[in-house]
């Protein structure tokens, strides 16, 4: 006799995210198949009750022996059959409302993975095939994989010490490295300021030059002009005296006359 395995009961995190993944597979084939579920209920008032593909009676069955295939079928005769079984088979389908809703649900999430395995996207291909067993086992091996890298994360971080963060130390290659790019910053700085400090000290002497020539230019104007002005005040007073001058001496003799 084979020993018997005991599965290892699973934790109520586990069984609620079971319930979420069947959850959404339900609602990603409820869109999927909106199309074949509208054309089966349009048929369903024509033959309510006709299922030429049942579910298998007997415990464990094959994804062929779900699918009603021989196991030479092709991968498009695989396409073709769970179109049928979708119909026929899903939970809203009038065809299984006389089944109990998870009787319905397990029905259909058994045909889809059998439809997964066919179509070559994983599971065992074994006679003790069982979705239900094979979606716990992926779900329990992607949790043992998320703790192991946590686990392996946590132990990176506290490897000198509980709560002791590593340090970076620079190594000789690196201080070589923080000079160069000291030294270069400052030889970038230079180069930018430098045409600029030039530039203006160039601007700085032309500004004073011009001054200084402006300044000389006025103060010989200012000479030039004050000659000429000195000049011309000293030729009208000149002139001034030489009126007057005439003036008395044309006065004079008529005084004179006037006496006599």
């Amino acid at each position: 006799m084979k020993p018997t395995t005991t599965m290892k009961p699973y934790t109520p995190l586990q069984q609620t995210q079971m319930s979420l993944v069947f959850e959404l597979r339900h609602l990603r084939q409820l869109y999927t198949t909106l199309p074949q579920r509208l054309s089966c209920r349009q048929a369903s008032t024509s033959s309510p009750h006709s299922n030429q593909y049942p579910f298998p009676t007997h415990a464990r069955p094959t994804p062929h022996q779900i699918f009603h295939l021989p196991t030479t079928a092709t991968k498009q005769d695989v396409k073709s059959r769970y179109y049928d079984l979708v119909r026929i088979h899903h939970p809203d389908s009038p065809h299984c409302r006389h089944l109990d809703s998870s009787i319905r649900h397990a029905q259909f999430q058994s045909i889809r993975s059998a439809y997964d395995y066919l179509m070559g996207r994983g599971f065992s291909p074994s006679g003790s095939y069982d979705p239900a067993f094979s979606e716990l086992d992926r779900i329990r091996r992607a949790q043992e994989a998320h703790r192991r890298a946590r686990a392996r994360r946590r132990e990176a971080e506290f490897a000198d010490g509980f709560g002791k963060k590593r340090e970076w130390e620079a190594s000789a290659d690196d201080r070589w490295k923080d000079r160069m790019i000291f030294f270069t910053g400052v030889a970038c700085l230079f180069i930018g300021i430098g045409p600029g400090i030039w530039s203006s000290t160039q601007y700085y002497e032309q500004v004073h030059t011009a001054a200084s020539a402006n300044l000389a230019q006025a103060r010989s104007e200012a000479r030039e002009y004050g000659t000429e002005r000195r000049q011309e005040i000293r030729r009208r007073v000149k002139e001034n005296q030489q009126n007057q001058d005439q003036g008395r001496l044309s006065t004079e003799p008529n005084d004179f006359e006037d006496r006599t």
